[in-house]
């Protein structure tokens, strides 16, 4: 397999996400640090205009989204297993309520650590966030805080039978869905030791995802990274589900996040689709074709005229 090339920043609990399941698999791969805020010049050139973090390069092949990216992994990689007791519908399934999660944090965040925010930092992350008002925060902070330790006490409830893992005694995607949040808010914020103090659960579950660790980092600049896109050429075969409801193979379509969050835009040509997952195909004059890979789910898909 080609190297598995990661462009991301350490502090995104999406990204701690995607570490766990490289950890999972002990997978060798390279770490090109993005910026955590725009502009990103090296990221974009590559995705076509998407912003967000983790993105996964093979080659010339880029993957948006840490749902993706597992897929990705667990077909190239299937053993040990993003599944193990084989709940893999579940598993993905957890990814909104994964976000929902997230929004209780980030809430929490912009109240009690978003006035001291360096003016960039607050001002991009305003525009990612655009269905929030950055000035309205304190009278959400309660309700955030206790939506936030209800999505913890069922972490707390699915632990309580004494088992290792939420699953089981192995770990799985259902774990790494669910960990980013209590990662962040205990680094970021000591209120939270406050709100789980009860949910005497978690601290030994929590240790125990972290310790499967990120896999064997490399560091790596974003100018190799480029050049590997270069060097590759990507499958450009066409599989179009012919049920699916909006496309068809050489659609020229546009997609984007279709949750809370703003994180660009891609243009292209449609090359496969199925019920989870989208391929497109970009021609470049920097890279040559690259295909950009999404999941359907929490991505909008819009037909462009040609």
């Amino acid at each position: 397999m080609s190297d598995i090339i990661l462009h991301h920043y350490d502090a995104s609990p999406y990204t701690q996400k995607v570490l766990r399941m490289l950890g999972l698999k002990d997978l060798e791969w390279r770490s090109v640090e993005t910026p955590m805020i725009l502009p990103k010049p090296d990221l974009v050139c590559l995705t076509g205009g998407y912003r967000g973090t983790p993105v996964m390069q093979i080659g010339a092949d880029i993957y948006i989204d840490s749902q993706c990216i597992g897929r990705e992994l667990e077909r190239r990689v299937p053993e040990p297993s993003l599944f193990p007791v084989a709940d893999p519908g579940l598993a993905y399934a957890l990814v909104k309520w994964s976000d929902e999660f997230f929004q209780t944090g980030l809430k929490m965040a912009l109240a009690l650590l978003g006035p001291d925010w360096d003016p960039a930092f607050r001002e991009d992350r305003q525009a990612i966030f655009a269905h929030l008002d950055f000035d309205a925060m304190d009278s959400e902070l309660q309700h955030a805080m206790a939506q936030f330790r209800a999505h913890a006490a069922l972490l707390d409830a699915q632990l309580a039978d004494g088992r290792l893992f939420l699953t089981g005694d192995a770990p799985g995607l259902a774990d790494i869905q669910a960990f980013g949040m209590p990662w962040f808010t205990r680094a970021a914020m000591p209120v939270t030791e406050q709100l789980l103090g009860k949910l005497s659960h978690l601290p030994a579950w929590e240790a125990r995802v972290a310790e499967l660790g990120e896999g064997k980092r490399r560091v790596m600049d974003a100018a190799e990274a480029h050049r590997v896109a270069r060097a590759s050429g990507p499958d450009l075969g066409t599989d179009v589900d012919p049920d699916d409801p909006q496309l068809e193979a050489g659609m020229p379509v546009r997609v984007e996040a279709d949750d809370f969050s703003l994180r660009g835009a891609v243009e292209g040509t449609v090359l496969r689709a199925s019920a989870l997952e989208l391929a497109i195909h970009r021609s470049t004059d920097d890279f040559g074709d690259l295909v950009i890979h999404f999941p359907r789910l929490g991505y909008r898909v819009e037909p462009l005229s040609d």
